[in-house]
């Protein structure tokens, strides 16, 4: 939308400036009475065709295509070649426009759609150049057609500087958007982590006296032998209050704030043997199969590491506990990624809608925090956790971050 609306602006501009030197290029006869009217004709077209889009696209805010773009500055491209080739044509001063066009496609048609634009400004460029050859074949010289010549090498060197200075424009642009980004959710992280934090320690106190208020209560009327149907409706005001402080549990011991993420330089390999090897203890029956690609010192917080990759396997074990659970790790470049895959029926599209948000989850009993924690991890490395279903059966976790980035 941004590029559109500095289209319409300088398209005004030009409007203005083209409809007010009308008049000069009369007096000095560039125009008779006839191409005029035809001059001022194609000015008025100028402005209603901006007006249009102004009105239909700017003010109503429309998704803007590559294509859009494209089209809007060949149809200024095509306006100024009209404009030129009826006030004297490649002789007019104002030929050099053409470069000013060049330089607005090269910054601002991206993709599959910068080539034809820059053919059609040389395309339109040579018309000049033919109608200036057909009225001026006598005064014609090697001066005029080195001028032609190097006409073209200015638009085409011009469209590929301004093309590259515009590919790194947009990846810069888009590098700074991501960093405010993650920048935006780190804080929104924070909060969340010390939200959790406060929330946990000021329910924990009411909850246990909740606890102990049915407890007691509980005794006193099992001694009044009153109907079943009251005491069931204990239990489940006990079986809540039990599942509260099982959320609370496992919210002190996610370590949801990043500022305790202590990162140190290691070898994961080893990190990963101990913490397969301690977790495979627990669960003797698991077949678990690991494919290390790398054995490098790599920048990561262990205690936390070992937490994710704990929460990982833990939840593809309770997804197929007869199934094979295939963890690897690469360092490709500067990225390194952490794979979990199983042999269970994958994600639900809850979960996969909804990735990275916590309190997402299908199991009867889980919270939802262990893969929201593993995302807050990589988030907090400057990588990112991507959930996903494999072809046949079983979910994927990828866990991915940069070697040796800066973390916090």
């Amino acid at each position: 939308m941004a590029k559109l609306v500095w289209l319409v602006r300088l398209r005004w501009a030009a409007a203005i400036l083209f409809f007010v030197l009308a008049a000069p290029a009369y007096i000095f006869k560039l125009l008779n009475s006839t191409t005029l009217t035809v001059y001022i004709g194609i000015i008025c077209f100028l402005f209603l065709f901006n007006w249009l889009t102004h009105l239909v696209f700017v003010e109503a805010r429309r998704k803007i295509t590559p294509f859009f773009i494209c089209f809007q500055l060949a149809f200024d491209l095509i306006a100024l070649f009209s404009l030129l080739l009826i006030s004297e044509g490649f002789n007019n001063p104002f030929v050099c426009l053409f470069l000013l066009n060049a330089c607005l496609g090269g910054v601002l048609i991206r993709g599959k759609y910068s080539l034809p634009f820059i053919l059609l400004c040389h395309v339109l460029l040579m018309a000049l150049q033919l109608n200036f050859i057909t009225g001026h074949s006598a005064e014609l010289g090697l001066e005029n057609m080195a001028l032609m010549a190097v006409s073209h090498v200015l638009v085409l060197s011009t469209w590929t500087v301004m093309r590259s200075l515009g590919t790194y424009l947009e990846n810069h642009f888009v590098n700074l958007t991501q960093l405010r980004v993650r920048a935006e959710k780190q804080d929104r992280l924070r909060a969340l982590g010390a939200l959790a934090a406060g929330f946990s320690h000021e329910f924990a106190s009411p909850l246990n006296a909740a606890k102990l208020r049915l407890d007691r209560l509980e005794r006193q009327l099992q001694k009044q032998s009153l109907s079943s149907e009251v005491l069931e409706n204990i239990t489940e005001a006990q079986e809540g209050i039990a599942a509260c402080e099982t959320v609370i549990l496992q919210m002190n011991s996610s370590q949801l704030d990043v500022r305790d993420f202590k990162v140190k330089n290691i070898s994961l390999n080893s990190l990963i043997h101990d913490v397969t090897d301690s977790w495979k203890e627990e669960h003797p029956e698991a077949k678990l199969k690991i494919n290390l690609q790398a054995d490098r010192l790599v920048q990561v917080a262990p205690i936390n590491f070992a937490q994710v990759l704990l929460n990982l396997l833990d939840n593809s074990f309770d997804a197929a506990k007869d199934g094979t659970i295939e963890l690897s790790f690469s360092v490709e470049n500067t990225q390194a990624q952490l794979i979990v895959e199983d042999e269970g029926p994958g994600f639900a599209p809850s979960v996969l809608e909804r990735q990275g948000e916590p309190f997402i989850t299908t199991k009867e009993t889980g919270s939802g925090l262990g893969l929201y924690v593993s995302g807050l991890f990589a988030q907090s490395m400057g990588g990112h956790l991507n959930l996903s279903n494999k072809p046949q059966s079983g979910a994927r976790v990828s866990l991915s971050w940069p070697v040796g980035a800066q973390h916090e």
